[in-house]
């Protein structure tokens, strides 16, 4: 499966701003504060992942598992799944979404997790906030990759829930990593007679495949 966004991420440049931006939120802990602004739920979540999962010395399974916990604990897991599966959502049992929820978030350990051995300290900088739709906030930010050349530009798109601050999309360079996503599996879903399991199984199996990618890159790390 390959979305116009996984595409524009395999190049060198976008692939590195990706990774450098994601750096900035999939790491958290604990709970957001109340009195925490988006901005710094952001750039607190920038310095813990850079902390906690950069270190090459860091062992591949602990690098995975953190960035696992990273997931359930920076992004709006409920509301994204949900809106990944597009109408089709509707159709779901609760063991589906449940089933779905679980692939995907393997998926996304296993194609991003080692790539954040590759950081190398590129600057980071919030720029602001928005007000953003559904009364989510919009965070911008710059990646800058190399020098004499203009940053990259990336928002993200948070939610106030009941935990604190919550990711529910990231746009780079205006292409939005959710909609485009969700474009690809409801593409998947309707080819296979609108079965979500098949998209379940399809991630399955791309997964297995990440999985020895991963494995490969994180002996070349270590």
């Amino acid at each position: 499966m390959a979305s116009r966004l996984f595409r524009l991420c395999r190049t060198s440049a976008l692939s590195r701003a990706l990774c450098t931006a994601l750096l900035s939120f999939f790491l958290a802990t604990n709970s957001a504060a109340a009195t925490e602004t988006p901005e710094e739920f952001i750039e607190r979540l920038a310095q813990d992942a850079i902390t906690f999962l950069t270190d090459k010395s860091i062992p591949a399974e602990v690098r995975n598992e953190n960035f696992r916990s990273m997931l359930r604990s920076a992004f709006d897991v409920d509301r994204g799944t949900r809106f990944l599966l597009g109408p089709f959502q509707r159709r779901a049992t609760e063991e589906e979404l449940a089933a779905f929820r679980q692939a995907l978030e393997d998926n996304l350990v296993e194609t991003y997790a080692w790539r954040f051995t590759q950081y190398k300290g590129q600057e980071y900088r919030i720029v602001g906030a928005r007000d953003g739709p559904r009364g989510a906030k919009v965070v911008q930010s710059t990646v800058a990759l190399n020098e004499g050349e203009a940053p990259v530009v990336i928002e993200w798109v948070v939610n106030d829930t009941d935990d604190g601050w919550r990711i529910f999309d990231i746009q780079v360079e205006g292409l939005s990593l959710l909609v485009t996503q969700r474009d690809e599996y409801v593409s998947v879903i309707r080819r296979n007679g609108g079965r979500v399991s098949a998209l379940i199984d399809a991630l399955k199996r791309q997964t297995a495949v990440l999985k020895r990618k991963s494995s490969r890159e994180a002996e070349k790390i270590n």
